[in-house]
């Protein structure tokens, strides 16, 4: 809308006003992704396991509050979620079918993972050798397997490459590693020890190539330092994150962020599914689904120290959820006792209702793990919590109760609401140190976002 309307109105300002409405835009184009990836949910479900099992997992991605809670937000993560599960879905499909339109809709769905969020880099290892295992099970000579394969490997590099590159208009493509200034050790390194490749050009377009470079320079700079910090000192269990790795961080984080009921039918799905283990399923279906979310999970708790919360890992759930359609397929196939699907369904009502007492503001659920939500900021303090998506509802509580000082710099008496981002310190600005020092228990919290606490 915005190209269209600046081609149409030339002279038009991109003032703050009209920020505002692009924001709204953003919005309608994050549901529409978001009601697509249902689909594709929806889709790749009810071939897997039948049309009651695809309603089931539509279900689990309806009521999940992560997604509802991205699924309108402006940002990258909604896009990731749906270009993560539609590749697979098409590589799935690809190597059942072997139709070379699949295989031309997989690379270009790589390339625009790659415009849309640097994460889905890993979705390239986990392609090739989802294709890798495919041509195993063909069973043919190894020769044809080699020629097949590095066909597949020139196609998606091709493809992809120009899709980056239209994405990004060909803006400085073909720049050499020597033209580059880094501002990461890691790029900088790279770039002395590539010498031999310093006058090649690359065949990326510069803010590409740039964006890793400072993804890699927010990495190596300690969160909290404003001005140069690309997050904040965010709290995990009570403590700051520095930086370092947290090996659980995304386990536990999980534990609390997810709904107990998914939780339960996820794990009720992977004890059935390995109890009733058949190596030609898994090969031939189930390690589409299994496979690219542990290498997912894996990859980001042992390489990752950017702790952002688990929306930097959620593109690999909507597989989990289709993955848990297995579980209604394999009780209408064995057991037809209504107490199953009882259960079930109450499981299901379960969640509604965990996740409906948060409406319209889902991004700071946590499950019943965490009963007393005044308390949310002793386990987590991240953008999954905080994010300033609740700042309308302060502002509508401190409008409503007038003797409610907000963040006051000094000691008062009284009431105080204060942010989370300010009492957990994320920029070590210290604005009410005053009160952190007190150690006071919040008497009562706006979403878990904003504390309320009674100074005697």
């Amino acid at each position: 809308p915005r190209v269209i309307e600046q081609l149409l109105k030339p002279g038009l300002k991109h003032d703050q006003f009209q920020t505002l409405i692009d924001v709204n835009r953003g919005r309608i184009f994050s549901i529409f992704c978001a009601l697509l990836l249902a689909w594709y949910v929806l889709l790749w479900s009810t071939k897997l396991y039948g049309q009651k099992a695809g309603i089931f997992s539509l279900l689990l991605y309806s009521l999940c509050p992560n997604i509802l809670a991205n699924s309108q937000m402006v940002s990258t993560d909604v896009y990731s979620f749906l270009l993560c599960t539609a590749t697979l879905y098409h590589t799935w499909y690809y190597c059942k079918s072997r139709q070379i339109k699949q295989l031309l809709i997989v690379s270009i769905l790589l390339g625009l993972g790659q415009i849309s969020k640097q994460s889905l880099l890993l979705l390239y290892p986990i392609v090739l050798i989802l294709l890798l295992v495919n041509w195993y099970t063909l069973k043919i000579k190894p020769i044809n397997i080699l020629k097949g394969f590095l066909k597949e490997i020139l196609i998606i590099s091709l493809l992809s490459i120009l899709i980056i590159n239209v994405g990004f208009l060909f803006y400085k493509t073909g720049k050499s590693l020597s033209q580059y200034h880094f501002y990461s050790s890691k790029f900088i390194n790279y770039q002395k020890q590539l010498l031999f490749l310093a006058k090649v050009p690359i065949p990326f377009p510069e803010p590409y190539v740039a964006g890793f470079d400072i993804v890699a320079l927010s990495i190596e700079t300690p969160p909290g330092i404003t001005g140069l910090s690309s997050y904040g000192a965010t709290s995990f269990l009570g403590n700051k994150i520095t930086g370092k790795r947290i090996i659980l961080y995304y386990t536990i984080s999980c534990l609390y962020k997810l709904s107990i009921s998914f939780m339960l039918f996820l794990l009720t799905t992977l004890i059935l599914y390995f109890r009733h283990f058949n190596k030609a399923s898994l090969i031939k279906n189930e390690l589409y689904l299994l496979f690219p979310a542990a290498f997912i999970f894996i990859s980001f708790s042992l390489l990752n120290t950017m702790y952002l919360g688990i929306r930097n890992i959620f593109f690999l759930f909507p597989l989990l959820f289709i993955f848990c359609g297995y579980l209604i397929n394999y009780y209408s196939e064995s057991d037809r006792k209504p107490i199953k699907y009882i259960i079930i369904g109450s499981l299901l009502l379960y969640q509604l209702i965990s996740v409906s007492i948060y409406f319209p503001h889902f991004l700071p659920y946590t499950n019943e793990f965490i009963i007393n939500k005044k308390n949310v900021y002793k386990y987590l303090g991240d953008s999954n919590i905080y994010d300033w998506e609740g700042r309308k509802i302060a502002k509508e509580y401190l409008s409503k109760h007038l003797e409610v000082q907000y963040e006051p710099s000094q000691f008062v008496h009284g009431k105080v609401m204060v942010s989370l981002e300010n009492y957990l310190d994320f920029w070590f600005e210290g604005k009410v140190q005053w009160l952190t020092n007190l150690k006071l228990e919040p008497i009562d919290h706006l979403d878990s976002q904003y504390l309320i606490f009674n100074i005697p």
